[in-house]
């Protein structure tokens, strides 16, 4: 596609088999992005493919665990063989087990800051290299409401989230102007992983009325807020963070 807010653009979507990640790599494809759908889940992350070839965008799907560098290399070596370039990267995987920290498993804790930290830092390790060939580009980091408030039993997915942002900041300092590095924070975003989680309805509605827009989130308006820090108009925005989260940090109560 030759029209768009990232017309010419060449992305990777980490996490992209499905919710957020899906939407986002559905959205800026529909933008005019080239999008490398990453994701462990190879049935998943071929029907996104499917989809954003379907209405007539372009894509290919790299099985990629992130936490693992020789799998992070050859996403971006992919990436760039079949597109000439990567421009944006979204890192937007996660993996996580909740408990406290007497009872949370030391495996789990390894896990949730494997997938949901360590792979920012192999994404900007071996992907910065990259972008810098074609001029440089932009890193968007999911994070969480959790980056600025914690949650009972969260404890590494809270870690894990607040330590996004500390390494979002130094990204920007240490390799700006090229690359311009920035995070999304989304709160209650309604996801399969709600159904993965066998979360009630009850709980549903209690989450929707818990802030003032009245409604869960949806992966679209997280993806719009990617394209948005993705494409030329966030130009100088780096370094900081987008909340997306209905106004749920608002409430006092």
């Amino acid at each position: 596609m030759n029209k768009g807010r990232v017309a010419g653009k060449a992305a990777i979507v980490t996490g992209a088999a499905s919710g957020i990640g899906e939407a986002t790599a559905q959205v800026l494809a529909c933008e005019g992005a080239s999008v490398c759908v990453a994701d462990v889940n190879a049935d998943g992350g071929q029907r996104v493919v499917d989809k954003i070839k379907a209405s007539g965008g372009e894509a290919i799907f790299v099985r990629t665990d992130v936490g693992e560098s020789a799998e992070v290399i050859e996403m971006f070596e992919r990436t760039e063989a079949a597109f000439g370039r990567v421009d944006i990267v979204h890192n937007n995987a996660i993996w996580f087990r909740h408990g406290p920290a007497t009872e949370l498993d030391e495996r789990d804790w390894d896990g949730t800051l494997n997938i949901g930290l360590k792979a920012i830092f192999l994404a900007a390790k071996y992907g910065i290299p990259v972008m810098r060939k074609t001029g440089g580009g932009v890193i968007i980091n999911t994070g969480s409401v959790h980056s600025l408030v914690s949650f009972a039993t969260a404890t590494a997915y809270d870690a894990a989230k607040a330590g996004v942002l500390g390494l979002t900041r130094t990204l920007a300092i240490d390799y700006g102007p090229d690359i311009r590095v920035c995070a999304v924070l989304p709160g209650a975003i309604l996801t399969p992983l709600w159904d993965d989680l066998q979360v009630p309805e009850e709980e549903r509605v209690r989450y929707s009325k818990m802030v003032p827009a009245q409604r869960l989130g949806t992966g679209e308006d997280i993806a719009n807020a990617v394209l948005f820090l993705a494409s030329d108009e966030a130009s100088f925005i780096t370094g900081t963070a987008l909340t997306v989260d209905g106004g749920m940090l608002a409430r006092t109560e």
